[in-house]
């Protein structure tokens, strides 16, 4: 959600993806923010397809985080207690599945 500063007249005058001192937070598909950025010249709808674009990709970007994370492990750059203990818990769940998949897969395969 975007960060937006109004004016005295409740109308957005400036909106932000980094917080800003005495900004709030709205949807993006605010009625607000659409007429901010149509005052402005920009497609809400390039935004919502980015938007949609992004969330998309989520699951793709996530993998390719974790195999960069194990990468750093096997070359002894990052250890598991680095991590904050939500994601070591995370990490180590996955990497157990992972461990299940690898199995089944040997196990038919013999």
């Amino acid at each position: 959600m975007p960060y937006v500063l109004r004016n005295s007249n409740d109308v957005i005058i400036k909106a932000s993806t980094q917080s800003m001192p005495g900004a709030s937070m709205i949807p993006y598909d605010h009625p607000d923010m659409v007429a901010f950025l149509e005052k402005k010249g920009q497609s809400a709808q390039v935004l919502f397809d980015t938007l949609a674009e992004l969330r998309r990709t989520d699951n793709e970007m996530a993998r390719a985080i974790e195999d960069v994370i194990m990468a750093l492990f096997k070359k002894n750059v990052l250890k598991m207690g680095d991590l904050p203990i939500p994601v070591q818990d995370r990490m180590a769940l996955r990497m157990k599945l992972r461990m299940n998949i690898q199995e089944m897969l040997d196990q038919a395969s013999n």
